[in-house]
């Protein structure tokens, strides 16, 4: 892991807006170029949340660890380069009709958002190296 949060960031995740998430997690997996899973024997783990399968993700390892416990003990946080993460991962979430989940803490969810949507958002910032969400 290239860079790590720092401790006032830690702390402030779990008191984050759905907003807040989504734009921590944009600013961040550009700072870093990774997105974190967990993985199972290679494959990402999915979680059914309200009825809707999604994909958890997270910007920092330190995260992707935490979650690993309870249901996911033992399961293994994987980066991806955000380059690998929006023209494939993101695709194949699009085409399995799942939702990305940004940053579940525990569990109560993260941020829900279409893979779509956050490719447009990805794609945005690639070309333009800047973004907010409220666009």
């Amino acid at each position: 892991m290239r860079y790590q949060p720092h401790q006032d960031e830690i702390a402030a995740v779990p008191d984050m807006s759905d907003e807040e998430l989504l734009e921590y997690f944009l600013y961040r997996v550009f700072e870093t170029d990774e997105v974190w899973c967990l993985k199972d024997a290679g494959q990402p783990v999915l979680r059914d949340v309200a009825g809707r399968e999604t994909l958890p993700v997270w910007p920092y390892k330190i995260f992707a660890e935490a979650a690993a416990n309870g249901d996911w003990e033992g399961l293994q946080p994987v980066p991806e380069s955000v380059d690998y993460f929006t023209y494939q991962t993101l695709n194949r979430a699009a085409g399995q009709d799942v939702t990305l989940e940004i940053m579940p803490r525990g569990p109560a969810p993260g941020c829900l958002i279409a893979p779509e949507r956050l490719f447009g958002m990805l794609e945005n910032m690639m070309e333009s190296r800047d973004y907010t969400v409220g666009d």
